[in-house]
């Protein structure tokens, strides 16, 4: 089952899962051309919650009044986007779940370029989505407590469209060695970004390999993402 309906054309959808998916930093000469929007500063004792409202108010604020100049200027959005979402996201871990079983066999340098080629094809595809993004438009809802060993916790949303619908988005967190709180994956309506892209991904392994789709998502970016989403019949 696709986890990426036609309702993900909305900007608020477009936020959920670019808060799912975080994002790998820009090359450092790209980041000199496009200086990030202040980052949330980062605080130990955060909770899930507080972590996902900051998240949408920072990206609500920074497009605020900007939003021609970051529609115009794609490294500057993935800039804004890696600068807010970045500190608080488990890209590694979430790769590996993503590759699944195939991530028993990867090398750990096969798991690094897949994760970063992996991301950067996500937030090739989605980045633009937020560019109408408004604040306002996520509603955190009351916590449910976290898992019993309390390394894992689940924050519950709604996402308000542009219809004036309302979308379920909750966000799946982990404490990690350190003590903080990361996220690594999203489930719209029921349906988890991990799993659905787990789908995806094995099925281009099975056909190919794992070189060659990372080889794929390094050329084709977003369109290889759009190309898994059409082949994927579950």
């Amino acid at each position: 089952m696709n986890m990426i309906r036609p309702v993900c054309k909305f900007s608020a959808i477009a936020l959920a899962v670019s808060l799912a998916i975080g994002a790998v930093a820009l090359p450092a000469s790209a980041q000199a051309q496009t200086p990030p929007a202040p980052a949330p500063t980062p605080v130990a004792a955060q909770t899930p919650q507080q972590i996902v409202q900051q998240i949408a108010d920072a990206i609500g604020a920074a497009l605020k009044g900007h939003r021609d100049e970051y529609k115009k200027d794609k490294p500057k959005l993935v800039a804004l986007i890696n600068s807010v979402l970045l500190p608080h996201f488990d890209t590694s871990y979430a790769a590996i779940l993503v590759l699944g079983r195939y991530a028993r066999t990867a090398t750990p340098e096969q798991i690094n370029r897949f994760r970063e080629a992996f991301y950067d094809a996500l937030i090739d595809r989605y980045a633009d989505g937020l560019i109408d993004y408004r604040e306002g438009r996520v509603t955190i809802l009351p916590s449910r407590g976290t898992s019993d060993d309390g390394r894992r916790a689940l924050v519950r949303s709604e996402v308000a469209l542009d219809n004036g619908k309302k979308i379920a988005v909750n966000y799946v967190f982990r404490r990690t060695a350190d003590g903080q709180w990361k996220a690594f994956d999203v489930v719209i309506e029921g349906i988890s970004y991990i799993a659905s892209y787990r789908s995806q991904v094995g099925e281009e392994i099975r056909h190919t390999s794992l070189n060659a789709l990372i080889t794929r998502l390094q050329s084709e970016g977003g369109k290889a993402i759009n190309s898994m989403k059409k082949q994927d019949t579950h």
